[in-house]
């Protein structure tokens, strides 16, 4: 009487190491975490923001440009008409040039009895879009100045604790002494007007720079940390070089208050040394999103590494 043998026993399920998170026990995607570097063109987008929000405040203002000769006059008439006069040339040489400008200018100007923005035959008069209000054109240069300021001028620490109590200070001393009303008198007499193309070309051209550095080039610049490994490319172009994790030190620098939170949304510079063939090899990543969490994402590996 024979009898089959018994079933070979299964393998016992893989166990992971103890110390690794789930699905972790190699080096995997799973397991890393990737820092990309960014450059200081990230911090331009109140550029283009500002300048897209200026272009659409135009577009709904609806306003338009004219453009007549020096020393126009414009008097209104009774039936809510305008109408221009335009001084006589005085200087010899040129009286057929100017005539010219002046019958084309008048030709466009005139075509309308009040400001309207169509004439009779239903074609644009004053196709350029401006706004009447000066405002928006120095609310633009500020902003310009102080992205390029903030984004050139680092203030880290304490640097950036007196700039603000300085801004502080001299705000309070405007008001007290009233200086305030002399700064709106001065910035009323100062005309500054972009036109709605203008803003637009500006928007377009800064964000197509800015989008292809922040998504394209900066991708180029990362550390990518994983269990027992570090994979560096420091540069656009530069090879990757692998490092252990034993000994690495990781510093944060300190923050720029203006650049890392109220443009960066809590970005940061990180400073990673690196034991290597004796020496201390120091890597230098500067504006990483999000590097407080992130930092503590790679601490934790690092730290669940070395316990196995």
């Amino acid at each position: 009487m024979s009898t089959s043998p018994p079933p070979a026993p299964l393998p016992p399920d893989p166990v992971e190491p103890p110390g690794l998170p789930p699905g972790a026990s190699g080096i995997g995607k799973s397991s890393e975490i990737k820092l990309i570097s960014h450059s200081n063109l990230f911090y331009w987008w109140p550029v283009w923001a500002m300048s897209l929000f200026m272009a659409m405040w135009t577009w709904v203002e609806g306003s338009r440009l004219a453009i007549v000769p020096a020393g126009t006059k414009v008097t209104r008439i009774n039936d809510g008409s305008y109408n221009l006069q335009v001084p006589e040339d005085k200087s010899e040489g040129n009286t057929d040039e100017f005539k010219k400008k002046t019958t084309e200018s008048l030709r466009q100007a005139e075509a309308t009895s009040t400001y309207n923005t169509k004439n009779t035959q239903n074609e644009p008069v004053f196709r350029t879009r401006v706004s009447e209000k000066s405002g928006l054109g120095i609310a633009f240069v500020i902003g310009l100045i102080l992205t390029i300021v903030i984004t050139n001028v680092p203030l880290r620490g304490l640097w950036s604790f007196l700039v603000i109590v300085m801004m502080v200070l001299l705000a309070l001393l405007i008001v007290l002494f009233e200086i305030q009303e002399k700064i709106f008198d001065a910035f009323r007499e100062l005309h500054i007007h972009i036109n709605m193309a203008g803003y637009l070309f500006i928007c377009v051209s800064v964000f197509i720079v800015w989008a292809m550095a922040t998504f394209i080039f900066d991708r180029r610049s990362y550390i990518i940390f994983t269990p027992g490994q570090i994979r560096v490319c420091e540069h656009i172009g530069a090879s990757v070089q692998a490092y252990g994790t034993v000994g690495v030190n990781m510093e944060k620098q300190r923050d720029d208050l203006f650049r890392h939170y109220i443009l960066g949304f809590g970005s940061g510079d990180l400073i990673v040394r690196i034991p290597s063939g004796g020496e201390q090899k120091e890597i230098r990543l500067p504006n990483i999103l999000g590097v407080g969490w992130r930092l503590k994402q790679v601490e934790d590996m690092l730290r669940q590494v070395a316990t196995t």
